[in-house]
């Protein structure tokens, strides 16, 4: 466990719509890589857990067990809404923490599972984070972290809106330091990080979304984030974009949702380290 550093940045902020779309998460689509692997009675850290679905679904994984969900501080509705949701479902072995990925409240070996979703590719240091999740893991517990790798992502068919939402992401990504291909490099952080190669496992798998809720549902937070998020806000004042690109974009991924033929698909890639 390193000493805290500096509070950081939520690239990507926490509006209602976005919150909304992370809070339909769950461990099967999220971590189902880590599942078989599960015992009852673990204790599990999740590590930008947001509003926390993917926390208590692991939580009734691990009935005699616990589940500690952690975000940063701007992530504080989302963890609201998490511990309300835990209320209300009655999950009562999970927990939600406010902390640093980068340097983790909690003692060496306090878990038996670290796990991260789709968090290091939006972080300045993911080997830091690897070395913290590693440190805070029993020894003979797991550290499972997912990433996606945007340098896959397909959206079909094109149009104007979408490519400047990407152009404006990318932009923003670059200026912090956050390449489009994180996924493919998670192995090599994980060697990076000190972790011993012969005992990580990498996998992989993908999101499509085709039908007309799938695309409604992913369209709409890529229009939530176009108009409402940190990103949109440092685009403009940078001048990556004007003041009509939000329309454009939010039309542009419209077009997208009412398009028959409209696809997206996106690989992902699974990283369960046994310590």
């Amino acid at each position: 466990m390193s000493q805290p550093q500096a509070q950081p940045e939520y690239y990507v902020g926490q509006t209602d719509n976005i919150v909304d779309h992370w809070a339909q998460r769950t461990a099967q689509d999220c971590c189902a890589y880590l599942l078989p692997s599960l015992q009852p009675d673990m204790h599990i850290l999740d590590v930008g857990c947001g509003p926390g679905s993917i926390t208590l679904d692991l939580a009734r994984h691990v009935p005699q067990g616990r589940v500690v969900g952690l975000d940063i501080a701007a992530a504080a509705p989302a963890l609201q809404k998490a511990r309300s949701r835990a209320a209300q479902e009655g999950i009562a072995n999970a927990t939600f923490d406010t902390g640093d990925g980068h340097a983790l409240p909690y003692a060496d070996a306090t878990f038996d599972v670290a796990h991260s979703h789709q968090v290091l590719q939006s972080c300045r240091d993911p080997l830091q984070i690897l070395r913290e999740l590693r440190c805070v893991t029993k020894p003979g517990g797991f550290v499972a972290v997912r990433v996606w790798d945007s340098g896959s992502w397909i959206v079909h068919p094109p149009n104007d809106g979408v490519a400047a939402f990407r152009a404006m992401t990318g932009r923003v990504h670059a200026e912090r330091g956050l390449g489009p291909y994180a996924g493919r490099n998670l192995h090599v952080w994980a060697r990076q990080a000190g972790f011993d190669s012969s005992r990580v496992k990498i996998t992989t798998s993908s999101w499509t979304f085709r039908t007309p809720g799938e695309r409604a549902h992913i369209g709409g937070v890529m229009q939530a984030i176009g108009q409402e998020s940190e990103f949109a806000q440092i685009a403009l004042k940078k001048g990556y974009v004007t003041a009509e690109d939000p329309k454009k974009i939010r039309d542009g991924w419209q077009q997208w949702i009412d398009d028959e033929e409209g696809l997206s698909a996106v690989i992902n890639f699974e990283l369960l380290y046994h310590k």
